[in-house]
């Protein structure tokens, strides 16, 4: 009997995402290292950034585990980390919280820390402005094959915040600062992506700004 026929789809990614952290946290076990760069991306995916240390749960520049409480490198080790649309993939208490600690552990006093993530206030008034389809657009203009396939337009509210799964916590410009403040950041600003790509051009757009908050703060 095949596998599918025994497990969910749903459960089957669960499954297979769960193996692939299984293997990254075997794979690098080591703690307080160094690293070859100041500059951290977190969740790369395939945005690898040349002259910045990429990090991911697989084929990135060092496998890791996010969601593991805690992080191998040395204190005082990174002058930068950005990070767009990752945290939302976190458990707020249980994962996210430690890893924002581990974050200002890492990172040098005065470094600056650059997150973004689906923007629950916007989710929730883009609901009540057109039952998402503006959402639906702003997805389209992006990935021009993406389709709702013929259900209505509401339910891509679902998908935000949920995708297949995958999503633990959506977050807004009140949840952010109380995250980043309470476990180490001070001065956190509302930006946009064309604030981050006006610091750090390196980057790869991804025109994300209008279902997206993304923040600024520095390490105490």
């Amino acid at each position: 009997m095949a596998l599918k026929d025994i497990l969910s789809y749903h459960t089957r990614q669960a499954i297979k995402f769960d193996l692939l952290r299984l293997k990254a946290r075997l794979k690098n076990r080591a703690n307080n290292i160094t690293s070859p760069y100041t500059k951290l991306h977190l969740g790369c995916g395939k945005r690898k950034i040349k002259n910045w240390l990429n990090v991911d749960v697989v084929n990135s520049d060092y496998d890791i585990d996010l969601a593991i409480g805690k992080l191998p490198w040395k204190e005082n080790t990174f002058d930068t980390v950005v990070s767009q649309h990752v945290i939302e993939h976190l458990h707020l208490e249980h994962e996210l919280i430690p890893l924002i600690q581990e974050l200002a552990r890492i990172l040098k006093p005065g470094a600056e820390i650059w997150l973004s993530t689906p923007d629950m206030e916007k989710v929730c008034k883009a609901y009540e402005t057109d039952k998402a389809n503006g959402l639906i657009k702003d997805r389209q203009s992006r990935f021009p094959h993406f389709s709702m396939r013929g259900i209505p337009d509401q339910h891509f509210i679902n998908i935000l915040f949920q995708q297949g799964g995958q999503h633990k916590n959506l977050l807004d410009f009140e949840l952010l600062p109380w995250l980043l403040e309470s476990n180490g950041f001070a001065d956190v600003k509302r930006v946009s992506e064309a604030d981050l790509l006006r610091r750090f051009p390196e980057l790869p757009e991804r025109k994300d700004d209008f279902q997206s908050v993304y923040v600024k703060a520095i390490c105490k």
